[in-house]
């Protein structure tokens, strides 16, 4: 299970908004308000990593738009975001889009 997934809406296509009850911090190994992902293809991308509030998150910035070009994500596709492999070196994290949706 990831430690988020979100179902991608008109909104996420700048930012990535999660908005849960969060009882501890998901993201505890992020550094300098920034996070870096491997995707599917083993490409790296640095995503702005900021908390908002008690219960919402957001990864925004350059790199976010250019994977959802890249990885041609759309309204209804999920997201989901867990730990890396620990053999991966290259990111804190991986990132997966799973084409769900309408």
């Amino acid at each position: 299970m990831a430690i988020l997934s979100k179902i991608i809406e008109e909104d996420d296509m700048n930012q990535l908004t999660i908005t849960d009850t969060f009882i501890t911090e998901p993201f505890a190994y992020v550094k300098c308000g920034k996070i870096k992902v491997k995707d599917e293809q083993g490409s790296i991308w640095m995503f702005e990593y900021k908390i908002k509030s008690r219960n919402k998150r957001v990864f925004s910035g350059r790199h976010w738009n250019q994977f959802f070009e890249n990885n041609r994500v759309r309204v209804g596709h999920r997201v989901d975001i867990d730990y890396k492999e620990p053999w991966c070196a290259q990111a804190d994290y991986k990132i997966e889009v799973i084409k769900t949706g309408f």
